[in-house]
């Protein structure tokens, strides 16, 4: 199914076995902006566990890559920072709220999923608005990160934005960084390669990895527990497609 959301249109599957109470999971797309295509990534996970997919477009178009998509319109194109105000990341519960009425679900909270360029997105929604609506929040195969760190500006790091991140806070978060062991291919056409994400490692595993690392090490420097889990899709390359049902586990979990 999809419909129309404001400047988004939305596809969802609702699976044979939903009811009322069925979790819900918003999927957010990659870089190619194909939100039909991450839904149907998504049937089979939805059919097994049982989760209303949720998964809205944001065209080229209208969200011009890559500053307002995977940095969710933090800032412009200039490079310079946006307010608050210009934020893409409220849309999200508004969506979730939307396709929750239309499909009939009672539930008041989602995970959320999102590759490459999606993952982009959902980090630094953990990261700088997190919404008390997230359950669960994974994060797979993102070509850059922005790292928890205040002296390295943003994108690739906490410096320079209309938010105070308070460290403690966001490693206390549900956030999972799920990565292909096989996304190693350091000339991917998509891969980002500005000086901050070079620095990062040449490859996305390695970058996810160094995430985490930093994660842990800022983590420990101020005396923090780290919610935060790394895991692996062994054989898994730079695929939405196949990542998904290693993100169903996750979401589905405990």
């Amino acid at each position: 199914m999809e419909h129309a959301f404001g400047d988004l249109t939305v596809h969802t599957h609702r699976p044979a076995s939903f009811t009322p109470d069925s979790p819900v999971v918003m999927v957010m797309h990659g870089r190619n902006r194909n939100g039909a295509d991450y839904r149907d990534f998504w049937i089979e996970s939805s059919e097994r566990h049982g989760f209303l997919v949720v998964t809205p477009e944001f065209s080229e178009a209208r969200f011009a890559h890559p500053h307002r998509y995977n940095y969710a319109g933090m800032v412009r194109a200039d490079g310079t920072a946006a307010p608050r105000g210009e934020w893409l990341f409220p849309m999200i519960d508004d969506v979730f709220r939307d396709a929750a009425a239309r499909a009939g679900s009672k539930r008041r909270r989602y995970s959320i999923f999102g590759h490459s360029a999606g993952a982009q997105f959902v980090h630094r929604f953990m990261t700088f608005a997190p919404s008390p609506l997230v359950e669960r929040a994974v994060a797979a195969n993102a070509g850059s990160y922005t790292l928890p760190l205040h002296d390295v500006a943003f994108p690739f790091g906490l410096g320079g934005v209309d938010a105070e991140v308070n460290l403690r806070a966001l490693f206390s978060r549900p956030l999972v960084v799920l990565l292909g062991d096989r996304d190693i291919d350091p000339d991917d056409e998509h891969l980002p390669r500005e000086p901050g994400a070079m620095q990062q490692g040449p490859h996305r595993f390695a970058r996810g990895h160094y995430y985490m690392e930093v994660a842990r090490r800022e983590a420990q420097r101020i005396g923090a527990p780290l919610a935060w889990r790394l895991a692996i899709a062994p054989g898994v390359a730079h695929s939405g497609h196949d990542m998904a049902p290693f993100a169903a586990r996750e979401l589905s979990a405990g």
